[in-house]
C-alpha cells in the first residue's frame, strides 16, 4: 500500500473560550491548541505542529479561527472537520478545512482581522448568555459613543490601548472599520484592523463604554491615543465579550466575512477608511 499523502491544510474553528486558558499551549493548562492537536494527533498518529492565527486570552471566544498545520493521512479536506469533531470534545468544532500551499502560516499570512465584544444592558445580570457578553448595567449614550467611532480609523499608535506584556515589536497599527449595533438587550461593537496589541480590543471597547457613560468625551479619545498613556484610557473588558469574527488572507482561504444583517428597528452605525 503506498505511503499516505502529506497534506498542507487550513482549519477554520469555533470555540467557546469559557473552559480555556487561551488559545497558546501552556503547561498544565487547557488551550484550544493543545486540544486541537491532540484531536490531529488521534487521527493521524502524528505529533504535529499546529499554528494558530492569535493566541487568544483565557475566557475568548472565536467564531473563525483559523489554524494551519500539515501531517500525512488520506483524509480528504472536505472530511477533516467530520473526523475532527467526531474526538474534540463540544466546546470546539472545525467549521471548514481547505488545502493550502506548504508555505502558509496561518499567523504570518494573516492580512487583517475581525474582532466583535458584546455587552449586555438590563440591570439584572444575564444567565443563558453570560459567558458571551459582559454585564454593563445602566444608561449608555450611544450617539456619544457612535461620534467617537471615527477617530479610531486610520493608522496610528495605539499604544495607550495596550496592556503591559504585549511581545509586539511595533504598537502601529491600522484600524479599517468600525460598526456598532444595538439589538434588544446587547450591544455589539465590531472591528476590523491589519493586527491588534495585547488586550487592545478589550481597552478599545472600555474607553468607548466610558465615553458612553459620560466619564470621557469623544473628543478625549484623540488626545488619549496621541499620548500613548495607558493610564488615560478606559478599563480592560473583561474576556467573555471579545470573540474572534474572521481572519483576512490574500488570497482568502475560507471565504469573505458574513457581515450582521441589519434588522428592522436595530440601532446601526457603521464607519470606515475610504
Amino acid at each position: 500500500m503506498p505511503d499516505k499523502p502529506r497534506q498542507y491544510l487550513a482549519l477554520l474553528t469555533e470555540y467557546d473560550g469559557s473552559a480555556f486558558s487561551g488559545w497558546q499551549i501552556q503547561p498544565r493548562q487547557r488551550t484550544v491548541q493543545a486540544v486541537l492537536r491532540d484531536a490531529i494527533r488521534t487521527l493521524t498518529g502524528e505529533d504535529i505542529r499546529l499554528t494558530g492565527c492569535s493566541r487568544t486570552d483565557a475566557g475568548v471566544h472565536a467564531r473563525g479561527h483559523v489554524s494551519s498545520f500539515s501531517a500525512c493521512s488520506r483524509i480528504v479536506p472536505e472530511k477533516w472537520p467530520l473526523a475532527l469533531n467526531s474526538v474534540l470534545p463540544p466546546d470546539i468544532s472545525v467549521q471548514a478545512a481547505a488545502t493550502v500551499p506548504e508555505a502558509f502560516n496561518a499567523r504570518r499570512d494573516a492580512r487583517g482581522k475581525i474582532y466583535s465584544y458584546t455587552i449586555w444592558r438590563p440591570a439584572a445580570r444575564p444567565a443563558i448568555l453570560r459567558r458571551t457578553c459582559a454585564h454593563v448595567p445602566g444608561r449608555l449614550d450611544l450617539d456619544a459613543m457612535a461620534g467617537a467611532l471615527p477617530l479610531l480609523l486610520g493608522r496610528r499608535d495605539f499604544r495607550a490601548l495596550c496592556d503591559a506584556g504585549s511581545p509586539a515589536l511595533t504598537t502601529m497599527r491600522t484600524i479599517q472599520a468600525l460598526r456598532l449595533i444595538s439589538r434588544g438587550p446587547l450591544v455589539t461593537l465590531y472591528v476590523q484592523g491589519d493586527g491588534f496589541l495585547y488586550h487592545m480590543m478589550r481597552i478599545l471597547t472600555g474607553t468607548l463604554l466610558a465615553v458612553a457613560e459620560g466619564k470621557l468625551t469623544a473628543c478625549q479619545m484623540t488626545a488619549i491615543i496621541e499620548s500613548g498613556d495607558r493610564r488615560k484610557a478606559g478599563k480592560t473588558m473583561p474576556p467573555e465579550g471579545l470573540c474572534l469574527e474572521h481572519v483576512q488572507y490574500q488570497p482568502a482561504v475560507f471565504g469573505p466575512w458574513r457581515e450582521p444583517v441589519k434588522e428592522e428597528g436595530e440601532w446601526d452605525v457603521h464607519v470606515a477608511l475610504e
